[in-house]
C-alpha cells in the first residue's frame, strides 16, 4: 500500500519535472527510507514502459507522414477468414480472403488520382483520375465503383459485416451464386466498372449539404475485361439529407450483359437493368441502412432488400449488429431466401478488428436448398 501511494505521488511530480529531476527525487526517497532501491528501480521500470506505450502511436504516425505526402500516399488492408457452413461439403474453411494495396494523391488541388490491386485474387479494380471545379461539379473516369447503391460503395475494410448483402452480391456485381456479371468475365468485380461520372453536392445547409447526385456512363462488363457489345451502360443515384446524417433517395442502372442463360449455350445480349430505394443513417454511436432493388436480367424478374442496425456498445471499440436480407431471383415462380445475420467488430487499433458473424439462411422450396447456419471469423489489418 505504501508503494502504491507513493507511486501515485511520484506520477504526480513526474509531470512537472524532467527525467533527471525524477530521479533525484526517488533518490532522496531511498536515503529516507521511504522507498527501498529496488522498489524505486521497480517504479523508474513501470514509469519507463508507460512512456513507451504513451508514445508508440505517435511513433506510428511520423512514420506513417514519412511515407505519405499530398501528392502520393500508400494503403492497403487484408481479410484473414474462418468459416463454418453446417450444410457445405467442405465445413470449415481458413484463407486469406482479400489483400488490397493502394496509391491515391493530389496532383493539384484539383485533380485526384487513385490505383487499387487486389493480391488474393490477382486484379486491377481501381485506376482512375478525377477532376474537381468545385464541391458542385466533379469529372471522374477510369475503373472505380459505379454509383449503385449505397452498400456497393462499402469497401471490404469499411463494411460492418464480414460479407455483403446477398441483394447487393447478386444484383449489384460481388459474385453472388446469381450474378450475371460475375458470368461475364468469372471475378468478384466489387461494383467497379470502367467508365466516366459526374458527382457533386448542392443546396449548402447548416453543417451539410442537402443534395448529392452522382451519373455515369460504364462499359458494364466488370474489372478489366473489354467490351462485349456496342452497347454502354448508365447508372445514377440521387439522395437528399434533409438532416446531417440521413440520407435517403435512390436509383437506376440501365444496361446490357453477355452471357449464356440457363439452359442455353449460346452466348447472347441480355437487359441487365435495375431500379432501387436506399436510406442510411448514422450517428456517433448508432447507425441504420436499408435498400430495396428490383432487378431484370434478361427477362428474369429479381428483387431483394435488406435492412442493418448498428451500435456501439463501446465508443470506437465495440459494436454489435443486426442484419436482414431478403432475395428472390426468381419473381415468376418466388426463387427466394432470406438471411439473418448477427455479429460484433472489436477495433484493437484504427481500422484494424476483429469479426464475429453467424448467419441463418431460410430457403423457399423453389430455390432447391437446405436451410443453414455458416459462422464467419475475421481478421482484418489495414495500414
Amino acid at each position: 500500500m505504501k508503494k502504491f501511494f507513493v507511486f501515485i505521488i511520484f506520477c504526480l511530480s513526474f509531470s512537472t519535472f524532467y527525467a533527471q529531476e525524477s530521479d533525484e527525487l526517488l533518490k532522496k526517497l531511498v536515503e529516507k527510507n521511504v522507498l527501498t532501491q529496488s522498489e524505486a528501480d521497480e517504479i523508474k521500470k513501470e514509469t519507463a514502459n508507460k512512456e513507451q506505450k504513451a508514445t508508440l502511436p505517435q511513433k506510428v504516425e511520423k512514420v506513417r507522414q514519412a511515407f505519405n505526402t499530398p501528392y502520393m500516399q500508400f494503403g492497403g488492408n487484408g481479410q484473414l477468414m474462418y468459416r463454418y457452413s453446417d450444410v457445405d461439403k467442405i465445413h470449415n474453411d481458413f484463407k486469406a480472403k482479400n489483400l488490397f494495396i493502394s496509391v491515391s494523391g493530389k496532383l493539384n488541388d484539383s485533380f485526384r488520382y487513385g490505383f487499387l490491386l487486389e493480391m488474393v485474387n490477382p486484379s486491377v479494380q481501381e485506376f482512375w483520375g478525377e477532376w474537381t471545379a468545385a464541391k458542385e461539379f466533379n469529372f471522374k473516369v477510369g475503373q472505380f465503383k459505379s454509383p449503385f447503391t449505397l452498400e456497393s460503395q462499402y469497401v471490404p475494410a469499411t463494411l460492418e459485416t464480414a460479407a455483403y448483402s446477398r441483394t447487393i452480391s447478386n444484383l449489384v456485381g460481388y459474385a453472388g451464386e446469381d450474378d450475371v456479371l460475375k458470368k461475364q468475365n468469372n471475378k468478384n468485380n466489387f461494383g467497379r466498372d470502367a467508365g466516366a461520372m459526374i458527382s457533386g453536392e448542392l443546396f449548402p445547409m447548416e453543417k451539410h449539404n442537402l443534395l448529392q447526385y452522382s451519373a455515369g456512363v460504364f462499359q458494364g462488363t466488370g474489372v478489366t475485361t473489354g467490351e462485349t457489345n456496342n452497347a454502354k451502360d448508365f447508372a445514377g443515384m440521387l439522395l437528399l439529407q434533409p438532416v446531417q446524417g440521413l440520407r435517403v433517395g435512390g436509383g437506376v442502372y440501365f444496361g446490357q450483359a453477355s452471357y449464356a442463360k440457363a439452359g442455353e449455350t449460346v452466348i447472347s445480349d441480355h437487359v441487365r437493368d435495375r431500379w432501387y430505394v436506399s436510406a442510411d443513417y448514422k450517428s456517433e454511436r448508432f447507425n441504420a441502412r436499408a435498400e430495396w432493388i428490383n432487378g431484370n436480367d434478361g427477362g428474369i424478374e429479381k428483387e431483394g432488400v435488406y435492412a442493418m442496425g448498428l451500435y456501439y456498445l463501446v465508443p470506437k471499440k465495440l459494436n454489435a449488429l443486426l442484419k436482414a436480407d431478403y432475395y428472390n431471383r426468381n419473381k415468376d415462380i418466388n426463387s427466394e431466401v432470406i438471411d439473418y445475420t448477427v455479429g460484433i467488430n472489436y477495433y484493437f487499433y484504427p481500422q484494424c478488428r476483429v469479426q464475429l458473424n453467424y448467419t441463418y439462411s431460410d430457403y423457399s422450396n423453389k430455390w432447391d436448398a437446405q436451410n443453414s447456419n455458416v459462422v464467419i471469423a475475421q481478421l482484418q489489418i489495414a495500414f
